[in-house]
């Protein structure tokens, strides 16, 4: 189905700056378009600066999940199935997708990691035994991370924020956060209780009121990974190769209800029927400098949420305007929080750059638009 895009949209300002914070030195800035030849749902999840090239998929529905590689005009340059029976393909959910650093393509599944080539044929695959089988109905959901950089490789075996880390209405003190390829014996660690972080603390013995997932970032140079959670107001960062915390960085949302009591009780949670409607933190964001981003959806009165159902507006989770990024830089939380009202931010680039997909419209296009803005300091 062709793509929409509203007038609204169009009309935006190239330069959004934050509603809040006295002395704002942070903008974000669009630098540029750019518009995928395709009438199927697209998804990006990486870039190669080298070759200035995207890595994702097509979503063709009955046809199938065609991952795809795309050219910085938007042109698909290669999109093949490969969830199939065959040497070149996988049985289950493509989870997750990345560039190798070699140039190959790594996709991960719940029970095996596969190696292409550009053409998508496979270089090599690992076997795991998972502790639990994701399923998704599109594409791969988010970028692969890497623990290492030299084979044999050490990989992250979960997926941020998907139902599957901490499962359900778990005990805390059971709950790992990080479950990752040992390449030394062959299989799957978990490290990172739950019950360790500061805002879980108390629920150790007995089941937290709500779900939480993992939230993930990698910085490749340093080799560090970033975790935080669905409720949480702490990111931590941790060195993979000895699981030693480097830094913890504190974070400080604008309207985070959730937290606003603490110890957590049930009561902090707003719902509406069996519908969330409190705040959540939804993605990280690396950047290849000294910045770091937090991205969170702000809750919602029952009243809201009641007459978005009764008019048939779309879900919060699909409206930018619920959405904050908040950044840090050198680990210190920077002032303000910004929006990009024209659609979600999908994943970071280079030099401080963010891939935004645009938001559906009245409009109908004969191509996916998205657009890259910059984050730069007055």
């Amino acid at each position: 189905m062709k793509n929409k895009l509203t007038f609204l949209a169009l009309a935006l300002s190239a330069i959004f700056l934050s509603f809040s914070g006295f002395g704002q030195k942070i903008q974000l800035k669009k630098v540029a378009d750019l518009n995928i030849e395709s009438l199927a749902t697209v998804g990006i999840r990486d870039y190669d600066p080298a070759k200035d090239e995207y890595l994702g998929f097509v979503d063709k529905g009955s046809e199938g999940i065609e991952l795809a590689i795309f050219d910085s005009n938007g042109k698909i340059l290669i999109s093949e199935v490969r969830r199939g029976d065959g040497p070149n393909y996988y049985s289950s959910s493509a989870l997750t997708m990345g560039f190798a650093p070699d140039g190959g393509i790594y996709v991960q599944t719940s029970a095996e990691l596969l190696k292409y080539d550009r053409e998508f044929n496979v270089i090599k695959r690992i076997r795991f035994e998972p502790k639990f089988t994701t399923v998704v109905y599109s594409g791969p959901r988010e970028k692969f991370i890497p623990l290492s950089k030299a084979d044999p490789i050490s990989f992250l075996i979960g997926v941020s924020n998907i139902s599957g880390m901490a499962l359900g209405l778990e005990v805390p003190s059971k709950v790992n956060l990080i479950d990752y390829y040992d390449p030394n014996n062959k299989s799957v660690r978990s490290i990172a209780p739950l019950s360790e972080r500061e805002v879980f603390k108390g629920y150790g013995d007995e089941k937290f009121p709500v779900s939480i997932n993992s939230i993930y970032a990698l910085n490749p140079q340093e080799n560090l990974l970033y975790l935080t959670t669905t409720i949480d107001n702490e990111i931590t960062v941790y060195n993979p190769i000895n699981w030693f915390v480097v830094k913890r960085i504190k974070v400080k949302h604008e309207e985070f209800k959730p937290l606003d009591d603490l110890p957590i009780q049930e009561s902090n949670f707003r719902t509406s029927g069996r519908m969330a409607l409190y705040a959540k933190n939804q993605k990280l964001l690396k950047f290849d400098s000294d910045l770091l981003g937090l991205i969170y959806v702000q809750g919602e009165s029952e009243a809201s949420y009641e007459s978005r159902k009764n008019t048939d507006k779309k879900s919060r989770f699909r409206d930018p305007d619920f959405y904050r990024l908040i950044l840090f830089k050198d680990g210190i939380q920077l002032p303000g929080e910004h929006t990009i009202s024209s659609g979600m931010i999908e994943m970071p680039l280079p030099n401080n750059r963010i891939l935004v997909k645009v938001s559906e419209g009245e409009v109908e296009l004969d191509y996916i638009p998205y657009e890259i803005w910059e984050v730069s300091e007055n």
